[in-house]
């Protein structure tokens, strides 16, 4: 069994320490009042938030300033991060901890955060980050349906496959990837929103951890 989690919404809220690093190091490169508003951001890929902000400002959507933008956010999220608290939501620790006691279970995320910013927020929340050995990030895909795969591939445990997301893209991109889909209302996208793309489970958070072992292990995937 390989289980992916996404990391914002899913696993963790940081108090939007993402969207306020980038948009200190975008100002701080372009000498522009970055803002994000008007550009959507829950559930998409670092890089092509990257894209929005390119447009959006006139900057060059080159290789070189993308990669000055990383590095500097990267950066600016290191230092921000030891500033907030990044909070653990509901039944994650438990869900996690009880899947990492079992046999034949691979554990992995799938994200559109940047490696290191990602990685950052995991740490931060008090994760482990060695119990997730099969991962796709933000930069391992040109569009969100191509990172389950990449996490996929990664692992010998993939006849079956549960993806845990709090938006409409894990939702769908788990989706067309094979994997049976849990979705969760606490972050980005509401219940509503969440259900009108018909995830095979759709929970408030994820704190009933018997009862969510019990539908990992014992629903087939049709």
């Amino acid at each position: 069994m390989l289980v992916l989690f996404d990391i914002d919404g899913t696993m963790l809220s940081s108090e939007g320490i993402g969207v306020r690093s980038i948009n200190e190091a975008v100002s701080a490169l372009h000498g522009v009042d970055c803002t994000l508003e008007g550009i959507p951001v829950g559930g998409r890929l670092d890089p092509l938030i990257w894209d929005d902000i390119c447009e959006k400002y006139d900057i060059p959507c080159t290789k070189e300033c993308h990669d000055d933008f990383r590095s500097l956010y990267t950066k600016t999220l290191l230092t921000n991060i030891q500033d907030v608290t990044v909070r653990i939501l509901p039944g994650v620790s438990e869900l996690i901890d009880a899947l990492v006691a079992m046999d034949n279970v691979t554990l992995g995320v799938v994200t559109g955060n940047y490696k290191e910013t990602g990685t950052a927020k995991i740490i931060a929340a008090g994760f482990a980050p060695f119990v997730f050995t099969a991962n796709a990030w933000g930069t391992d895909g040109a569009i969100r349906a191509e990172l389950p795969p990449v996490a996929i591939a990664q692992s010998e445990q993939h006849e079956q496959v549960v993806l845990l997301g709090d938006t409409v893209h894990d939702i769908t991109s788990g989706q067309s990837a094979g994997c049976r889909v849990i979705a969760v209302c606490t972050g980005s996208h509401d219940r509503a929103t969440l259900e009108a793309s018909s995830p095979e489970l759709l929970l408030e958070d994820l704190s009933d951890t018997k009862a969510i072992l019990h539908w990992i292990f014992n629903t087939q995937n049709l």
